[in-house]
């Protein structure tokens, strides 16, 4: 696989990375959001619905997909 902005080759290795890369950030981003979410909560006695329901989409998406590769694959 050519990768037209670095100019090198690539291989299933380069996909796998950026795979896991991909995978890592979502989960550190979910977290974060996840302690920015509970701080308000516990601290300032507020619920942010917006940041709730980003999160509640993260959940309900890695669950589904989850759920598909295992019965499909």
């Amino acid at each position: 696989m050519r990768i037209p902005l670095i100019g090198m080759n690539g291989d299933e290795r380069c996909l796998d990375h950026h795979r896991r890369s991909t995978s890592l950030a979502a989960m550190a981003g979910t977290f974060t959001g996840i302690g920015i979410w509970e701080y308000d909560w516990f601290a300032h006695h507020y619920c942010n619905w917006q940041l709730a329901s980003v999160l509640i989409v993260i959940v309900v998406t890695k669950l589904a997909a989850s759920a598909w590769y295992r019965f499909t694959y």
